[in-house]
């Protein structure tokens, strides 16, 4: 399911419906376009660059933001990390460190900081909490619930209970791929 939302995987039925408007996903760079994040479920091989710093990392997915005529606005792409870094308490002595020094739950942050950098309408979780410890646990799910209070819509994709009913207003249960 995350993977059809995000136009990784096609759809086989249903429709798809973004602001009352219908969309079809055919790739993530269409996803992107009607302001989906996605953070997967593997953080390790599909959300991070672990050789790469944790500011480039986050700048990743607005890194046409912050160049001109290929150039890299220094200043501007600073400014993201730092604001990244703070807002969502990356605990790092220096964000031009690699993305593979950080614990688990800061390693998801800069996952979330990434999609969060794109300003999304839509953020899809795909277990957003495997991994971590239960201060980082808690500390998403805060961040979480502050955006879905912002109006952001927020899917989570969880097979851990307690984190689904401490986080979701609605609750879908699939089994083989329909509604249970």
């Amino acid at each position: 399911l995350a993977l059809s939302l995000f136009g990784m995987r096609p759809v086989t039925g249903g429709k798809i419906k973004i602001r009352g408007k219908e969309v079809e996903l055919k790739d993530p760079q269409t996803a992107i376009a009607n302001k989906i994040g996605f953070v997967p479920e593997d953080r390790l091989s599909e959300g991070l660059f672990l050789d790469q710093s944790i500011g480039d990392n986050i700048a990743i997915s607005v890194i046409d933001e912050l160049t001109s005529r290929g150039l890299m606005d220094k200043a501007r792409y600073q400014g993201e990390i730092d604001k990244w870094v703070k807002e969502l308490s990356i605990a790092t002595p220096d964000p031009g460190n690699a993305a593979s020094t950080l614990s688990g739950g800061n390693q998801q942050r800069i996952v979330l900081a990434k999609w969060l950098a794109c300003k999304p309408d839509v953020l899809i979780l795909n277990g957003p909490t495997v991994g971590v410890d239960i201060g980082s646990k808690y500390d998403i799910h805060q961040i979480l619930q502050k955006l879905a209070g912002n109006g952001m819509a927020v899917i989570i994709i969880s097979d851990d209970l307690p984190e689904i009913l401490e986080n979701c207003s609605r609750v879908m249960v699939l089994k083989d791929g329909r509604m249970a």
